[in-house]
């Protein structure tokens, strides 16, 4: 089966079906694809973010770290209801001029469904730990989205990469993996989601890779708009990182503008499996000022 009728077969599949052997049939028929793959060394920092409910406080490091697969029930976009995975946002080592340079402001994005409504005011606690490499762990790119170029250097530095392979590469192999790598870009940047099931075929290649013996993806940032990344690793790649820091915030949100303020921090050593948090004050009352409102109160009635 030639790669464009595999990818009109993908895209032709009701995903409200759930076809999970459909989608690993098809891609098992895929053959030889080239893939770029991204090494993050010892050192390299991601964070991983988590919004705090009904008072909650985090205190353990299984609670900053990948969802338990008793709780990982539903297609996320790159874990399956089989394979739980670790999500964490991450920033390029090099940074040009005006480009986003916070991999906290990722995971706000990502993780706080206020901020996607330019309407609304309010506040969330979020928390966010801050792992640190140990050990090399290699995650396949998916940096085909043309949009997404002009958001980020990197980005354009690893389709630069892929280009310069593809000419050492067979004319056959690489024509197949650019339509393939293009239209998985497609399904990695799905804005609009209404049911788990949207986010099938990512979710199913991300499990498949792992399998292969790759430790994730990594991919462009859809709520942060393609300017940081995301990865996603396996529990057991977590084992390559250690918590080195974690940290308690609230955002605020006044319509548009939005102001992130730090409550509560510990550094850690990497080893500890509890912790407390060390108590910040005087964000709030600055903060407060800068949306100009009195109290948060007022954030919840501002709509």
């Amino acid at each position: 089966m030639s790669i464009d009728e595999i990818i009109n077969k993908l895209k032709s599949l009701d995903l409200s079906t759930y076809p999970k052997e459909e989608i690993e049939a098809l891609f098992n028929q895929l053959g030889m694809i080239g893939s770029i793959v991204v090494t993050y060394h010892k050192g390299k920092s991601v964070i991983r973010a988590r919004p705090n409910y009904d008072g909650e406080h985090f205190t353990e490091k299984s609670q900053l770290s990948f969802k338990p697969p008793r709780f990982n029930t539903t297609y996320q976009r790159a874990s399956t209801p089989n394979t739980t995975m670790f999500y964490a946002t991450s920033i390029p080592d090099k940074i040009k001029d005006g480009e986003l340079d916070n991999a906290r402001v990722i995971g706000v994005a990502e993780t706080i469904p206020l901020l996607r409504d330019k309407e609304r005011s309010g506040y969330q606690k979020i928390s966010f730990g801050r792992w640190v490499v140990e050990e090399d762990i290699d995650l396949v790119a998916i940096v085909h989205k043309e949009s997404y170029l002009k958001e980020s250097s990197y980005t354009r530095e690893l389709k630069e990469a892929y280009d310069e392979f593809s000419v050492q590469a067979p004319k056959e192999i690489m024509e197949k993996s650019l339509k393939f790598h293009t239209y998985l870009a497609d399904e990695f940047s799905k804005e609009e989601i209404n049911e788990d099931y949207d986010y099938m075929i990512s979710a199913i290649f991300s499990e498949l890779i792992t399998k292969r013996g790759f430790d994730g993806v990594i991919y462009p940032s859809v709520r942060a708009g393609g300017k940081g990344f995301n990865i996603a690793i396996t529990p057991e790649a977590t084992k390559k990182l250690k918590l080195r820091v974690a940290g308690e915030s609230t955002v605020y949100k006044r319509k548009e503008e939005v102001f992130v303020g730090n409550d509560a921090i510990v550094e850690l050593n990497g080893d500890e499996e509890e912790f407390q948090m060390n108590e910040l004050n005087g964000f709030k009352t600055e903060i407060l000022e800068k949306l100009n409102v009195q109290s948060m109160d007022e954030l919840n009635d501002d709509d």
